[in-house]
């Protein structure tokens, strides 16, 4: 067989990197588990240019309902990424960051706010 040429380095696939999308589904799902599926997390992304672009939403499935709690865009490289959350924008260097700024919003009053009044929604 004739020589391929192949320059590509034998560990080209080998990543253990964590993406900003794979952090927002597993806490779309625990969400879900924490209001037994009655509220549950939804992530969508979408493409724009060079930019990859995840909008969070909090969802209620029963009544068709979904509120956009923050938005995420980054490159290709993840970080930094930008967060617009309640009409401020945000830089965010790193994954430890990233996880930081989530806590503090998924705690935050607003959010249990809009969490609970669809709770109440739900179950009336």
């Amino acid at each position: 067989m004739p020589d391929t040429n192949d320059l590509w380095p034998e560990n080209i696939a080998d990543s253990n990197l964590v993406t900003p999308i794979t952090v927002l589904k597993e806490q779309a799902a625990l969400l879900g588990e924490k209001t037994r599926q009655l509220v549950k997390g939804e992530v969508v992304t979408q493409t724009t240019g060079n930019l990859f672009v995840h909008y969070f939403y909090i969802a209620a499935p029963t009544l068709n309902y979904k509120f956009e709690l923050f938005t995420l865009s980054h490159g290709v490289n993840f970080y930094p990424l930008v967060m617009r959350y309640l009409n401020d924008t945000i830089s965010l260097p790193s994954e430890s960051a990233f996880k930081d700024k989530l806590k503090e919003i998924f705690a935050a009053p607003h959010t249990l706010n809009v969490v609970h009044s669809i709770l109440a929604q739900v179950r009336s």
